[in-house]
């Protein structure tokens, strides 16, 4: 995702997509909206939408779903006056009104609406009127400044989803943003995700867009707090959230917007859209009367929600912290000249009511103290060089707060850094909080730099409880950091941070993460530098296996319990992410569980590797074939570092050959030096340790498969799809069956034995046509059984072994075999007819129509 440098704002150059806002067409009215870290932002200023949803509404004179002019400017105004500064529209807004909110300084994101709810991939038309659909939206945001984004689909329906399948998914919602960047190249793009197909992975997307329905408050913020670790370094924002006042009341609804919206602010979300302004909500048709979601009622008449909202509507989110305890800010440096200043500088615009900056300047021999003097406020303690740990407990002696918070002086904080932080550790009670840490945009090469392995991450247990939190984003409460005596001072240049986390989780003591809580970070400049960062990471890495053995294997690899995040590389990813989608795909929140680095794909990055590749080169002055040996290990290796720059994630425009082949040296050299560092320091402090044996495993599926059909069904009345497959199973497990009902962690929905050799999968999506009318669609898979695998394996490999000794004998074998397979798949598709029959009946007792959709497999 593409980033700005954006402290100090005066200076930072505007750039959107990878090209400099001077570049851009200017729009007819404003300034362009933009990414700014993970919030949102125009020109310099960053800023967080304060939004309400705005219909549908029945149509006007002009046959459009929009109030008429005069409505919607009365409405305009009476949403300033609670700082309401922007709306989210369910359909593409006539040209009037977009000028008309412009004037009234509301923002808009525009929902295109197209057929999401039917299987739309299996239409060419379907794609072509989304693709049109979003390109139209575009050519009428590009001539205005207050379109906040183009939200090219909300919700397609899980069963949809799963039907079609995520990837196939994710690359038409790709396709869609790539036409409306075609229209509008500057326009921002983004996706009305929901928590049942929260999994889909939208990297493409300029920000995360995300409608959230959850009433209980704690609920809702662990939540937010899976957002936005679920999609990293990209701003989240709330498209949707709402109460019935129906149900619970108009003061229920105002009290549920207080508390959501202030969590909401205090917890980093990029902006908010509530459901909606008005109870007036047209849809299907119809005029909707008995849902109340609008903070105004039909005619416009403000509702408690309506004052809730005006309380919480502030610009800065400190105003809604409960309490504003002291903050010291600590900030180390080491002849960090060349990023001092910006980091002063970012500090020094903190919007936090209660804190002092503290520069230790650790013997630093360029111009670190000259700058230090240009900042009178900033309380600045000069020493001679004593290594960063020392430096951090020169700090915490220094600090006047309860709270002590670390950055580096290669960081510059988010204006909101410390709320976030304060915010966490008021809500949990947690006694160390940290954040990201995010790479502002420093070229290319800086960008190839942050992609690659080894950058300072944070590790989570879960969403809120953290294993690690990096040193350059980190803050902790003075007395449990003082009762584990602070820093270990034998961390010279790293390390600390992880050992400080480790000691204070075994004092009794737990972590949090605040992930709106960040900092943007330079990354090293140059492979040098990256290099040189690394070594120093390995030999703080041989400290602390002698401190903590525990948490290392026998090869001194790290035993994390938690998952590392970021966006730097893991190592090589060779397994498939599982999705469990609950039962039949109908789980409310469908959670993505991300596949482990493989770590026996990672062995020949290794040192160790490279020393067996260089003892095997040497026994070819014996043994000739012993090179050629060494020389397939070492390009082992090489293939391994092409494959992780292949996996890299870069900025869009940085993303080429270039880019890439560097990621790949760095990647190849990045274990090599780091474990060259550790075993050098290893080695000159050697004391005996405990061993502590690392076991793993791995798996192996084939996707062949060897046989297809659909059937669907047409219903007007009931008859709902999970009906349909539960009465089949019920009905073929009566008539001595083999069924598998989905567990939840598959994409099909049953599974059907009907012989040893073969069984059938059933997959179903159910379209909705509207008015009550339906249609179930099902898709059948023939497999082969595990025995089935087994017996082709071994036939195979008696084939082939036969095939050396015995060629004729061998042919006539495999003849034999070919036409048992023959049979075996007729057999099983015979078998597969029976199944449809099945499903048939069912289908038909509960009112639907078997529609034909594809000829049935022969049963004879």
């Amino acid at each position: 995702m593409d980033t700005v440098r954006a402290i100090p704002d005066s200076e930072a150059p505007t750039i959107v997509n990878g090209m400099p806002s001077e570049a851009a067409p200017k729009p007819v009215h404003g300034l362009r909206w933009r990414v700014h870290g993970r919030y949102l932002a125009r020109g310099s200023e960053k800023v967080v939408p304060r939004g309400v949803t705005y219909g549908p509404f029945p149509a006007n004179a002009r046959g459009e779903p929009f109030p008429e002019p005069g409505v919607a400017a009365a409405d305009f105004r009476l949403m300033r006056e609670a700082g309401i500064d922007a709306i989210r529209t369910y359909f593409v807004p006539p040209e009037w009104v977009v000028a008309a909110a412009e004037e009234a300084g509301i923002g808009m994101l525009i929902d295109v609406p197209w057929a999401k709810h039917l299987c739309f991939l299996d239409g060419a038309r379907a794609r072509r009127d989304a693709r049109e659909a979003v390109r139209t939206a575009a050519r009428l945001g590009a001539r205005f400044g207050n379109i906040i984004g183009y939200s090219v689909g909300n919700e397609i329906p899980t069963d949809v989803v799963r039907w079609h399948g995520a990837d196939r998914v994710s690359r038409f919602i790709a396709s869609l943003a790539d036409a409306v960047r075609q229209s509008d190249p500057f326009g921002l793009v983004t996706y009305a995700n929901f928590p049942p197909t929260e999994y889909l992975d939208l990297p493409f997307l300029d920000f995360a867009t995300f409608n959230v329905y959850l009433h209980d408050l704690e609920t809702f913020r662990r939540y937010l707090l899976r957002l936005q670790n679920l999609v990293g370094e990209r701003p989240v924002l709330l498209g949707e959230l709402g109460m019935d006042s129906l149900r619970h009341g108009e003061a229920g609804q105002a009290a549920f917007l207080a508390g959501h919206l202030r969590e909401a602010a205090l917890d980093g979300i990029a902006g908010t859209f509530v459901f909606s302004w008005s109870d007036l909500w047209h849809t299907g048709g119809h005029t909707i009367d008995d849902w109340k979601f609008g903070i105004t009622r039909a005619d416009r008449s403000p509702k408690p929600s309506f004052e809730a909202m005006a309380s919480v509507a502030v610009d800065r989110p400190e105003r809604l912290l409960t309490s504003r305890p002291r903050v010291s800010v600590v900030v180390c440096s080491y002849n960090g000249a060349a990023t001092l200043a910006q980091c002063l500088e970012s500090l020094g615009r903190l919007r936090y009511p209660d804190y002092e900056v503290i520069l230790v300047d650790d013997g630093s021999t360029d111009g670190t103290p000259a700058i230090a003097a240009r900042f009178p406020d900033i309380v600045t303690i000069r020493q001679d060089n004593k290594g960063l740990s020392e430096a951090r407990n020169v700090g915490l002696r220094a600090a006047t707060g309860e709270i002590i918070a670390y950055t580096d002086s290669d960081c510059f904080a988010d204006p909101d850094w410390l709320t976030h932080l304060v915010h966490q550790f008021e809500v949990t009670g947690a006694d160390a909080v940290g954040g990201p840490n995010l790479s502002p945009d420093d070229g290319w090469l800086a960008a190839c730099v942050a992609a690659s392995p080894g950058q300072p991450t944070h590790v989570l247990e879960s969403d809120q409880v953290a294993e690690h939190i990096p040193g350059c984003n980190m803050a902790y409460r003075r007395g449990p950091l003082e009762a584990i005596n602070g820093f270990d001072p034998q961390f010279l240049r790293a390390g600390d941070d992880v050992d400080v986390c480790w000691r204070l989780q075994q004092s009794g003591r737990w972590i949090s993460f605040a992930p709106g809580a960040f900092v943007w970070h330079h990354r090293r400049q140059s492979p040098k530098a990256y290099l040189r960062q690394q070594e120093g990471y390995g030999e703080a890495e041989a400290l602390l296996r002698f401190k903590h053995p525990e948490k290392f294997n026998g090869r001194g690899a790290w035993k994390w319990r938690g998952v590392l995040y970021g966006a730097s590389l893991r190592g090589l990813q060779t397994r498939e992410s599982l999705i469990y989608r609950g039962t039949f795909g109908t789980g409310l929140f469908q959670c993505l569980y991300a596949a482990p680095t493989s770590h026996w794909a990672m062995i020949p990055t290794t040192l160790e590797w490279h020393l067996a590749a260089l003892v095997v080169a040497i026994n070819a002055f014996a043994w000739r074939p012993a090179g050629w040996i060494a020389a397939a290990m070492i390009g082992l290796s090489v293939l391994v570092a092409v494959l992780q720059a292949v996996q890299a994630k870069l900025p869009r425009r940085f993303s080429g050959p270039v880019a890439r082949a560097t990621v790949a040296a760095l990647c190849y050299l990045q274990p090599l030096v780091r474990s060259f560092a550790h075993y050098r320091a290893r080695l000159s402090t050697y004391r005996s340790i405990a061993i502590h044996p690392a076991d793993a495993c791995t798996g192996w599926r084939c996707p062949w498969q060897f046989f297809a059909g659909t059937a669907s069904y047409w219903g007007e009345a009931w008859g709902e799809r999970p009906e349909v497959v539960t009465r089949t199973a019920d009905a073929l497990r009566e008539a001595k069956w083999g069924v598998t009902l989905d567990t939840g962690w598959s994409d099909w929905d049953v599974e059907i034995f009907g012989h040893p050799w073969t069984c059938v999968r059933v997959t179903s999506v159910q379209e909705e046509h509207g008015s009550g009318r339906r249609l179930i669609r099902l898709r059948y898979r023939l497999r082969p059984t595990w025995l089935g695998w087994v017996t082709l394996v071994a036939v195979a490999a008696t084939l082939a072994m036969a095939a050396v000794v015995r060629p004729v004998e061998a042919a006539v074998l495999a003849v034999a075999a070919v036409v048992a397979i023959l049979w075996v798949a007729g057999r099983g598709g015979r078998l597969a007819t029976r199944i449809r029959d099945a499903f048939d009946r069912q289908a038909r007792g509960l009112g639907l129509v078997p529609c034909d959709e594809s000829p049935r497999p022969d049963a004879s």
